[in-house]
Order: C-alpha cells, then sequence, then structure tokens
C-alpha cells in the first residue's frame, strides 16, 4: 500500500512539474490519462426545467463541465428597424466557483467570447423565430433574456453552453399577451380573463363593459426546433483532441470549435486563437467529429423533452 501511495505521488509531481511530457506519454499510445482515446468525447445529459421560476430552463453536462441555462421573457418597444420582430439577449458567466482558475470582478475574456458566439450560433441557426416574439408591430415586442452559468468550468466550456442555451429555449412557452385600448398589455391569465368584449356585473347588478381587446397572441413555442450541436477540438503536437478537458485544454497548441445543425450543415467553424495554424484537412476532421457528435446530443436533448 505504502508502495502504490509512492508511486501517485510521484505520478502526481511528475505531471504538475512535466505536464507535456506527461501529456505525450499517454498520446503516443493513442490513449489519454482519463482512459479516453483521443477521438472520443465525454458523455452527454440534458435536463429541463431545472429553475422553477424561469420561463423555462435546462441543464447540460458534458463529463464534468456542467452549465445551467435559464430564460426570463420581458415586454419591451422593439426596435424601428425590425418593428415587427422581438430580440434576444445572451450572458454567458462564469462564476469563481466553476473553476479554480476564475477570479471574481468584472466580466472575463473568456465569458465574453462565449456569450458572443452562443449569440451569433444561435441566430446564424436560426433557433428563435423573431416574427414569434412580436405582440404589436412596432409597439410590444418579446425580448428573451437568455442567462448561461456554468456551475463546473472542466473544459469545452462553449460546447455546454450552446446545447444548454438550446435546451432552454425549446423549454420555454410565450404566454397567452393581449393589449387592449388602452395600450395596456395583459399577460398569461389576465390577458386570457380581458381578452373580448364582454360584459360583467358589478356588486350593484349593474352592466359595466370590459375594455376592448385590440391584439391577441396566442401561446406558443420560442424556438423553431432546430438543436445545433458545438464541439471543440484541440491541436496537440500534430494530433487531434476531441472534447479536451480543462487540464487538455492548457496543453493544446490550439483550439477549433464547429457548430452544426440537425442536417449536419455548419453553423459555424470557431478558433480563438493559438499558437499553432489548422490546416484545411484538420478543420475537415474537426467538422467530421461534430458531425458524428450531432447523434449523441440530439439523443440527450430527445430524452430530456419526451
Amino acid at each position: 500500500a505504502a508502495g502504490a501511495f509512492r508511486s501517485a505521488m510521484e505520478a502526481a509531481a511528475y505531471k504538475r512539474l512535466y505536464p507535456h511530457e506527461y501529456y505525450e506519454k499517454f498520446v503516443r499510445e493513442g490513449a489519454r490519462p482519463d482512459g479516453r482515446p483521443l477521438g472520443r468525447a465525454r458523455p452527454v445529459s440534458v435536463a429541463r426545467g431545472v429553475v422553477s421560476t424561469a420561463d423555462g430552463s435546462s441543464l447540460v453536462k458534458i463529463g464534468r463541465t456542467t452549465a445551467l441555462a435559464a430564460v426570463k421573457l420581458e415586454v419591451v418597444t422593439p426596435t424601428l428597424d425590425a418593428p415587427d420582430d422581438g430580440n434576444i439577449d445572451v450572458t454567458v458567466e462564469l462564476p469563481p466557483m466553476c473553476s479554480a482558475t476564475t477570479r471574481p470582478g468584472r466580466v472575463s475574456e473568456e465569458a465574453a467570447y462565449c456569450s458572443r458566439r452562443v449569440a451569433d450560433v444561435l441566430h446564424d441557426a436560426k433557433v428563435v423565430d423573431p416574427k414569434k416574439l412580436c405582440i404589436d408591430p412596432g409597439k410590444f415586442a418579446w425580448r428573451v433574456c437568455l442567462d448561461v452559468y456554468v456551475l463546473d468550468h472542466d473544459g469545452c466550456v462553449l460546447d455546454a453552453a450552446v446545447l444548454a442555451a438550446t435546451g432552454a429555449l425549446r423549454d420555454c412557452v410565450v404566454p397567452v399577451v393581449s393589449v387592449d385600448e388602452r395600450g395596456e398589455v395583459s399577460v398569461g391569465a389576465k390577458a386570457s380573463d380581458g381578452a373580448g368584449d364582454a360584459a360583467a356585473e358589478n356588486e350593484g347588478g349593474e352592466k359595466t363593459k370590459k375594455r376592448k381587446t385590440t391584439t391577441t397572441m396566442k401561446r406558443c413555442e420560442v424556438t423553431t426546433n432546430v438543436a445545433p450541436v458545438s464541439l471543440t477540438t484541440g491541436l496537440y503536437r500534430g494530433r487531434l483532441i476531441v472534447d479536451p478537458n480543462s487540464e487538455e485544454e492548457a496543453l493544446m497548441e490550439t483550439l477549433v470549435t464547429v457548430c452544426v445543425d440537425d442536417s449536419g450543415s455548419v453553423v459555424a467553424v470557431l478558433k480563438p486563437g493559438g499558437d499553432a495554424e489548422a490546416t484545411e484537412t484538420q478543420i475537415a476532421h474537426c467538422v467530421a467529429a461534430a458531425r458524428a457528435r450531432r447523434e449523441t446530443c440530439a439523443n440527450a436533448m430527445r430524452d430530456a423533452f419526451s
């Protein structure tokens, strides 16, 4: 037992002092320290409706990486250039508890990068139909406030954020909305009760007329049921490492993230810097890996919403 403990301590010390040499020993054998082959992604799971106070929510786990997404709907005035469209605001947060390297204070570069890229993927894949978010053209529309919280950062945060955002939007349902002649907006049960031009009796038995409803929006889903899938692949000394964890990400020469839609068409190819260039052949392999990953993520989403 003492010998095994000493060996484990020596391995941990060697890994800390010489991380590249330690990792190279595994990669040369076509494996990784966690036991996965170089081309195997981690298991994925999706849960819906995990936040009761949100209009839609989803929890995604990719290995240990965990992302929670929640949606809140707000009634706003649409923009002048798109008077019959709603809009979506995406924020990805990496709180200090998610990893040892995250610090409190201003928004980190990684969080800002993920926020922009998740918004771009949702827009380019046409996950949300902005026309469904219109209440009264030029007057009222829905703003979808989508917040993604990374609870555990163990690599490939963008992949988990995209899937969690898609799940939360699919879980969200736009409520019934009505706008009366005075421009007052009623949501949910109040909209149903106030709709129409019905008569009601007050306490004295006299009939009073409810304000006429001029616009009524039916209850509908936010998404178009398109579920983009994102897969990050690392390049390490000429080899492709699919779905690296946080320790592996720190060793990668560069990272390439590929997003594909339900049909396997490429939505986005992202490469946030790095010390090495990705060749066309390597990018083609990354695209193929993302398409192979799509079915696994689609099954996890289907299980959550079945």
